[in-house]
């Protein structure tokens, strides 16, 4: 059995990120009767191939954790919902571009329209793309969870987020803390840079989104760019950036 997974890699840690999914896949695995022949990519999404007694329920586990990439815009239908990675953030005004994992025939990515947008996160307020995005820092490489709106013979793709991915991003306007998106490093590097500027205290939580991105809870009065000038040097090659709710701003 071959699986095709949500998870695409950061061109700068393909390698690092394989040896990661391996070790979880491994964990995942468990007392499993099932054995994994072969971990890698398909046009840059992880692929697992296994083979077993125990294969359809170690496949139900792997997408419960990642989800499945569609791979073929034919299986593609209204109303689907998939874990997608920004590719396009602020090069054109009217949209976001999302690769949900759509290769064959030919790749293709979905459009987030900036209408969307605007009634998903600002409540319909008239602002640019480029605004939006960084306000909720909406850029290369970060995942988001996103539903097919609908779906054109030209292989054209509309996305929206989901309920809950909404309901994330609103929540962040919630609260009064800031955070800070780090995209391109792996969860335990992050980590270990944490520990090594001394921003334990500082950092109230470490949520994971994908392979090599995460979010960071910055504790109430710590300020993301405060935090951002001294993990950058610790976190070579990562892209880094500043979440600062309005409810703060307005303070």
């Amino acid at each position: 059995m071959k699986l095709i997974l949500s998870e695409k890699l950061d061109s700068q840690l393909r390698q690092e990120s394989l040896m990661e999914f391996e070790r979880e896949a491994k964990s995942i695995l468990g007392d499993l009767r099932v054995q994994v022949e072969t971990i890698g990519e398909i046009g840059g999404w992880v692929s697992i191939e296994y083979d077993g007694e125990d294969s359809e329920v170690f496949t139900e586990a792997l997408k419960n954790r990642y989800g499945a990439a569609p791979i073929q815009f034919s299986r593609l239908r209204l109303g689907d919902v998939y874990r997608g990675f920004v590719v396009g953030s602020g090069k054109v005004g009217y949209g976001l571009y999302i690769d949900i994992g759509v290769i064959t025939p030919s790749r293709k990515d979905g459009l987030y329209p900036l209408h969307r947008m605007r009634a998903q996160l600002i409540d319909g307020e008239s602002r640019p793309l480029r605004e939006i995005a960084r306000r909720f820092c909406l850029y290369e490489g970060l995942p988001l969870d996103v539903r097919v709106e609908s779906l054109e013979a030209d292989g054209r793709i509309s996305l929206a987020l989901t309920e809950r991915q909404e309901a994330f991003f609103k929540g962040w306007e919630t609260y009064p803390f800031d955070r800070v998106v780090v995209v391109g490093a792996l969860a335990g590097g992050v980590r270990a840079a944490i520990r090594n500027t001394g921003l334990e205290r500082d950092i109230v939580n470490v949520e994971r989104l994908s392979l090599a991105s995460s979010i960071l809870t910055c504790k109430l009065g710590t300020e993301a760019l405060g935090v951002i000038s001294k993990l950058g040097p610790e976190l070579a090659g990562a892209r880094l950036y500043p979440f600062i709710p309005r409810i703060r701003m307005k303070m």
